[in-house]
This record gives C-alpha cells, sequence and structure tokens, in this order.
C-alpha cells in the first residue's frame, strides 16, 4: 500500500475534479457562457479548441484525468520529498497555459 505522503494529494485531486468539471460546464453555459472557469479549471482542453474548433471528444477526456495525473505527479513528489518544486513547476505551466488561454481561444469561446 501506498504511503499517506502519495495518497492525500491524489484523493484531494480525485475528490476536485467533479467540483473543477462541474465548475467549467456551468461556466460554458451550454455554449451561451463565458467560458472563464474552463479555461481557468481546463486550459489544455481550451487551448484544443484552436486547432478543431470545438471541444472534441479526447480532449474532453484529457479535462476529466487532468487533475487525478495532477494528483498522481503531486503525490509522487512528495513521496520523494519534491512536493514544493514540483508543484511549483505544475502552477506555473498550468498558468502559462490559462495565459495562453485567454489570448489565444477563439471568440466563439470568450
Amino acid at each position: 500500500m501506498k504511503s499517506p505522503r502519495f495518497l492525500i494529494p491524489v484523493i484531494l485531486f480525485i475528490v476536485a475534479t467533479p467540483l473543477f468539471l462541474l465548475g467549467g460546464i456551468a461556466s460554458a453555459g451550454a455554449g451561451h457562457g463565458n467560458y472563464v472557469f474552463a479555461k481557468v479549471f481546463f486550459p489544455f482542453t481550451m487551448l484544443s479548441t484552436i486547432l478543431f474548433g470545438s471541444i472534441v471528444g479526447p480532449f474532453i477526456a484529457l479535462a476529466i484525468v487532468q487533475y487525478p495525473l495532477y494528483g498522481l505527479l503531486i503525490g509522487t513528489a512528495n513521496e520523494k520529498r519534491k512536493f514544493v518544486p514540483y508543484t511549483v513547476g505544475l502552477v506555473i505551466i498550468h498558468a502559462m497555459a490559462i495565459v495562453a488561454c485567454f489570448l489565444l481561444v477563439r471568440e466563439n469561446f470568450s
């Protein structure tokens, strides 16, 4: 069995996932919303709209697994006593994707 150092971040991110998905879906407003929360919570999925013009199946799947993957990464880093550098790196990458979303995503998703 894995240690609590690993399990706690994984469980927290798994629990957060449906809440973030609900926020992103509510923000989209059935296509008539402003997508702000979707861009903040799921910037990689929203960036895919630049290429495809809509949110396509594989990137919906990415949105669903994004935060559990974050949890696995942070849990592994925590176990290796590298929590801070991995977390800072993840936050920077996520923040850069958010900025790119707000700068590049088409007006259909504004």
